[in-house]
């Protein structure tokens, strides 16, 4: 639910309902016909409907009670109690556009309620008219700059519809009014890190636990942020204090396990990662990151054990055969046991788990470079081994380092079958690369191999969008991926990008808004996007507003920056 005084609303309207002819001024300054003129045979006819549908309300006769009420309002236009009664029995119903054409028919007579302003930015959202919702909740703060009733339906307006930067103005604004507020604190603390100002959010969560110790939660998002801030030192230290009240938290215990092997404390990360395990609540990733760090401490035999346990079985192969080659020292014992019996699907789908579970958190140098370290010991050992260069490729593809990785999946399709990932890791290199023709020709032959995948038909009909060609063969790739996942965002919004290139404007607004709200946490890009569409439109106003978004959101966006700069002094919408 929106807005969190609903009921209330509600319980005013059936407060109206029982106040007899008096009932028929809503607000102040609103007059009540059938006070002053009920001498009229009119009048009489329409209090007479206005009661009667009064007491069919009562009896649960809502089809009738609104009969009733209609035809009150034929009898006489002016009055509003009859409008806001119909307001309530329609959203008892779900018919959600009628009780908006008889909220404005009130707006109209009283348009300085702020009461009807909240119930119409209601109304407006539920019928997917967010910007109307919007602009109804400021006229609340306007009205009413004091109540807070106004900002709480904004705020929780753009916090589902993902405007985590007007959601953060909002809260700023209130930290203002209420600079002691620590709950205001957290929840601007929570926005900030949503949008990755780690920097801001560490300040946030700092005076939170300043204001009031007892948020241990704050504490978890100030480690959090530090680990991000790469502040790995006060990163361990803040998760210390916050394990002393949540002892079994495991992402807590994940995260100082990373922290202190990123320290150099690498037996602190151990028993850590020990706790963690007897917890009973481990994941596969927690079993591969404790199999990490014995391997890092040397102790080749339990982390090859640990790395069986997560499922992990080409790396435990790879700590067992450099063991060896560091026992025997002899390139041909460790020839002879090497078996490369994994496909590349299996190698796929292990090096997804490893990129995601150790470098993902231990980072370049305690994980990214060991590996290729361990790697390059195995292939002077050993005969080209397609399992260990596609996961050396994942690797590469984490530092960036697209050259080398397009060589190494070359080198890999002399030597094994046609596989769609070997397509798909060349797509994503050349994409880097900023090189179409790679790109394209990969994705195509990816396609080939799995024609229904829709992440790949997503990548390519993006791909054309970007580049401006193609653009109807780009709708066709992306209405079969959405076909399969209609809700998805990233869909969404590369439909709506090829709607922009063909100049479908409404569409492509649509489109995208959609995919804002349904994304995890707002998006430079989208919202870049959308600015785009809105000046597509016409409109400066709107399309300056999400630009300035997108760059809060991601201030690298140097091409943003210039298109604010070239339209914020225009006054076409003036």
């Amino acid at each position: 639910m929106l807005f969190t005084n609903w009921k209330r609303i509600i319980a005013a309207f059936m407060v109206i309902g029982l106040t007899g002819c008096a009932a028929m001024s809503y607000l102040a300054g609103v007059d009540s016909h059938f006070g002053r003129y009920a001498t009229t045979s009119q009048q009489g006819r329409a209090y007479t409907h206005y009661m009667a549908g009064i007491f069919h309300e009562r009896r649960g006769e809502f089809h009738q009670a609104i009969a009733s009420w209609e035809k009150v309002i034929d009898l006489d236009p002016e009055a509003q109690s009859p409008r806001l009664r119909l307001v309530r029995a329609y959203l008892q119903r779900g018919d959600y556009e009628r009780a908006l054409a008889y909220c404005k028919e009130a707006l109209e007579h009283s348009p300085d309620s702020p009461e009807l302003w909240i119930l119409y930015g209601e109304l407006s959202h539920r019928t997917d008219d967010i910007e109307a919702a919007i602009e109804a909740f400021m006229k609340v703060i306007a009205l009413r700059p004091d109540d807070l009733m106004g900002y709480g339906a904004l705020l929780e307006l753009q916090e589902r519809t993902n405007d985590m930067v007007a959601a953060i103005d909002i809260y700023e604004h209130l930290i203002e009014r209420s600079p002691d507020s620590a709950a205001l604190y957290y929840q601007l603390g929570i926005n900030l890190a949503r949008i990755n100002d780690v920097k801001y959010a560490r300040e946030m969560f700092e005076k939170v636990l300043e204001l009031e110790p007892r948020i241990t939660r704050a504490r978890f998002f100030l480690a959090l942020v530090l680990f991000e801030m790469e502040a790995f030192q006060d990163s361990a230290e803040q998760f210390s204090k916050y394990l002393v009240t949540r002892p079994g938290d495991v992402p807590a215990m994940a995260y100082r396990a990373a922290a202190l092997s990123r320290i150099g404390q690498w037996e602190d990360a151990r028993r850590t990662l020990e706790l963690l395990l007897a917890t009973g609540e481990a994941a596969p990733k927690h079993y591969l990151q404790y199999a990490w760090v014995l391997n890092q401490q040397d102790n080749a035999e339990r982390a090859q054990q640990f790395a069986l346990e997560a499922g992990a079985y080409l790396l435990a192969d790879i700590i067992f055969a450099v063991d060896a080659l560091d026992t025997t020292q002899e390139d041909d014992a460790v020839e002879t046991i090497w078996d490369d019996r994994f496909s590349l699907d299996e190698v796929e789908t292990e090096s997804d788990l490893f990129v995601s579970a150790v470098l993902g958190l231990y980072g370049e140098t305690d994980a990214a470079r060991p590996i290729l370290s361990m790697l390059d010991r195995l292939e002077d050992a050993v005969s080209f081994s397609p399992s260990l260069a596609l996961f050396r490729v994942r690797v590469l593809l984490y530092l960036e380092q697209y050259h080398d990785a397009l060589k190494i999946l070359e080198a890999i399709r002399e030597k094994e079958a046609e596989s769609k990932y070997l397509h798909y890791y060349s797509a994503i290199a050349f994409d880097s690369l900023d090189d179409f023709t790679g790109t394209e020709y990969h994705l195509r032959a990816y396609l080939e191999l799995a024609p229904d995948d829709p992440d790949v038909l997503n990548f390519l009909g993006y791909l054309y969008a970007e580049h401006d060609v193609h653009l109807d063969e780009a709708e066709a790739l992306l209405q079969r991926a959405l076909k399969q996942d209609p809700d998805n965002p990233f869909y969404l919004d590369s439909l709506g990008w090829i709607y922009y290139r063909q100049s479908r404007a409404e569409e492509a607004a649509t489109l995208i808004r959609r995919a804002i709200y349904g994304m995890e946490s707002d998006d430079a890009v989208l919202r870049d996007h959308l600015g785009d569409v809105y000046l597509l439109k016409g409109d400066v106003k709107r399309a300056l507003g999400e630009w300035r978004r997108a760059l809060r959101l991601d201030p690298s966006m140097q091409e943003v920056r210039e298109k604010i700069d070239a339209y914020e002094d225009t006054d076409v919408n003036e």
